[in-house]
């Protein structure tokens, strides 16, 4: 049950950034053709490009941590202990959670404290975008809680990645 939970919660979260990033290169796309036909290009299509990336970025944070795909040194893990393996796994384990849950809490204050300004290209309020950041570090906080910590070595297929 809990191993669903957290596969469909990634493939929506990957669906989702797959589709930001299809708008996101459509909108570059007009913005090219516009600059090219009409002469100039739209001025909300920078702040919105921008967005739809970082908005990317931020929404599969769970599933590459899901896949193991974040940045990790773990050789080092195969000259150490099995004893000393499982505490290291256990603090990277506790440090990520916990952390992503902060940044999480503190970035959803964050993006309400500014609800009441404007963007400048898109005339929205800054709330709606930035609002990737804490969905983003919630969804991977509790990918991690679902998930919990590796108790056992990777095995040497995962080694060679």
């Amino acid at each position: 049950m809990r191993i669903k939970l957290i596969n469909k919660l990634c493939q929506g979260l990957l669906l989702i950034a797959s589709s930001m990033f299809v708008i996101n290169v459509c909108v570059l796309l007009y913005g090219v053709v516009a600059r090219y036909i009409v002469g100039h290009s739209p001025i909300w299509m920078d702040e919105l490009s921008r967005y739809l990336i970082i908005g990317t970025v931020l929404l599969v944070l769970a599933p590459a941590w899901l896949e193991n795909k974040h940045m990790r040194v773990e050789f080092i893990e195969n000259f150490l202990p099995d004893q000393l393996v499982l505490v290291i796994r256990i603090y990277t384990w506790l440090l990520m959670t916990l952390l992503s849950g902060y940044i999480a809490w503190i970035s959803w204050e964050y993006a309400f404290s500014i609800s009441r300004f404007i963007t400048m290209g898109l005339s929205i309020s800054k709330t709606i975008p930035f609002l990737a950041l804490p969905i983003g570090f919630a969804c991977l906080c509790l990918v991690s809680l679902l998930k919990g910590f590796e108790l056992t070595r990777y095995n040497s297929d995962s080694a060679k990645r």
